[in-house]
C-alpha cells in the first residue's frame, strides 16, 4: 500500500469521526496520527475497567479536578480556559496537573476578573484538543471527583463527542453530596463548605487554588465517611442513594 493511499486511508477515518477542522492536520499526519489511535484506544480500554467496589477508601485513588470556564454552556461556545486535578490517596495528594487552556473566542471581561485570566495569560497556552490530552492521560484510572462536578464533566463530554464520539463513562462523585450527607446542612456552593471546615483558598476561582482546597476538603470528609463505618466505594455509593 502506498504512502499515499495510507495518508488518505487516515484522512477518511478521522473525517468519519468528525473530528473539528483545527485539530484534524495534527491527528492524519504521519506517526503522530497512528499515536492518536492508540492513545484512543488505550483511553477506551481503561474507562471500561471495572473498579473494585469493595476497595477500602482509604485505598482508592481519587482525582481531584477542576474547570475554570467562560460560562456554564459548552454547547452554546463557553470555553475552557484552565484544567486542573490532583491524584490522591487517603486524602494525601501524590501528583498534580494544571494547564492554561487558549481559547477560540476573547475572554469576557467579567471572566478575567473572577479568574484573574487575562488574554496575555493564554496566547502561548495550548488549544483545547492539544491540553486535553494530557489532562485525559492524567485523570484516568481513578475515581474522578469534584465540587458541582457536573459542570466540568459537562464540558469533558463536550469534547469526548465533538472529536471522538464517545463520553466519559469512569466513575466519578460530587462533593457536595457528600458534604451534606455526612454534616445533614446544605452546602449550595464550595465556599460554603470550605467556611464551614474552615479550609481557606487563597486562589479562590482558579482551577489549581480549587483543586488545592477541595484536597484538604476531601481529606477531612474521608476521615468523616470512616468514622461513619463508611469504609468502601461500596459503602459510600449505598449510603449517597440513600440520601
Amino acid at each position: 500500500m502506498s504512502e499515499r493511499h495510507r495518508f488518505w486511508q487516515r484522512a477518511l477515518r478521522f473525517l468519519s469521526l468528525e473530528i473539528p477542522r483545527e485539530a484534524s492536520s495534527a491527528f492524519i499526519g504521519g506517526e503522530h496520527s497512528l499515536q492518536q489511535e492508540m492513545w484512543l484506544r488505550s483511553l477506551r480500554k481503561e474507562q471500561q475497567k471495572q473498579i473494585d467496589m469493595t476497595m477500602p477508601l482509604d485505598e482508592v485513588m481519587f482525582i481531584i479536578i477542576d474547570m475554570e470556564t467562560t460560562g456554564f454552556s459548552p454547547q452554546h461556545g463557553d470555553e475552557i480556559l484552565a484544567m486542573a486535578a490532583a491524584k490522591t490517596v487517603n486524602g494525601i495528594v501524590k501528583e498534580t496537573y494544571f494547564t492554561l487552556v487558549c481559547p477560540e473566542k476573547a475572554i469576557p471581561p467579567h471572566i478575567s476578573s473572577l479568574t484573574g485570566i487575562q488574554a496575555e495569560d493564554v496566547q502561548h497556552a495550548p488549544r483545547l484538543w492539544e491540553a486535553m490530552r494530557s489532562f485525559l492521560s492524567f485523570i484516568h484510572g481513578g475515581v474522578m471527583i469534584g465540587y458541582h462536578i457536573g459542570h466540568d464533566l459537562s464540558f469533558l463530554n463536550h469534547f469526548l463527542w465533538t472529536y471522538y464520539r464517545t463520553k466519559w463513562t469512569a466513575r466519578f462523585l460530587d462533593m457536595q453530596p457528600i458534604a451534606e450527607m455526612v454534616r445533614h446542612r446544605p452546602f449550595p456552593s464550595l465556599d460554603a463548605a470550605l467556611q464551614y471546615y474552615g479550609i481557606s483558598c487563597e486562589k479562590r476561582h482558579t482551577a489549581d487554588g480549587d483543586v488545592q482546597a477541595m484536597a484538604e476538603l476531601w481529606d477531612r470528609l474521608l476521615e468523616e465517611l470512616k468514622s461513619r463505618n463508611i469504609e468502601t466505594l461500596n459503602d459510600l455509593y449505598s449510603a449517597l442513594s440513600m440520601r
